[in-house]
């Protein structure tokens, strides 16, 4: 068991640069479009008398349970609650991050964010607060960890050598035997 404020971070979550805040306004938009998705089926207008109250309590223990941040290297997000789900995407893999707000987001003032990778199926965060600057802060941070490639160190650099001299050293004198 872990003792007061003392936490630990796992591999994923070391340099952790800044959290991702979400919008309570979200749980109002998820509502409202489930009950909108409910009266497009015969079924759903049937069940709605039970999902209107039961619903918003599903949609805010959704809204409870999302974190997320942006560390040195990735952007891990944590979200679910019956179906929990974690994603790490590897900020060196990834190609764009668009702001969506379409009519329906901005009536309820939040937006969706999509964060494409290579090669990977785009990861969509919906009600993200100052989207703009998260936005901003992650492509920062993709444009700096690729424009510095991680060289060996100096130690490592030596020690490949040493161990290429001695190979060396053994294949003339396996020759020189012959």
């Amino acid at each position: 068991m872990m003792e007061g404020s003392q936490t630990q971070t796992s591999y994923a979550d070391s340099g952790h640069i800044m959290a991702v805040e979400f919008d309570r306004k979200i749980i109002t938009y998820w509502w409202i479009m489930a009950n909108f998705g409910l009266l497009m089926t015969m079924v759903g207008i049937i069940l709605m008398p039970i999902w209107i109250p039961f619903g918003w309590l599903v949609h805010r223990k959704q809204y409870e349970h999302m974190s997320g941040a942006l560390t040195d290297r990735s952007i891990n997000m944590r979200i679910g609650w019956l179906f929990k789900k974690q994603q790490n995407i590897p900020l060196d893999k990834l190609t764009d991050v668009s702001i969506h707000e379409g009519p329906i987001l901005s009536a309820f003032g939040v937006v969706r964010m999509q964060f494409e990778t290579a090669g990977a199926a785009p990861f969509i965060l919906t009600g993200v607060r100052n989207a703009n600057e998260f936005r901003d802060l992650v492509l920062q941070q993709r444009d700096s960890l690729i424009s510095t490639p991680q060289a060996p160190s100096p130690a490592e650099s030596n020690d490949v050598l040493v161990e290429i001299r001695d190979i060396l050293t053994k294949i003339e004198s396996k020759l020189s035997e012959e």
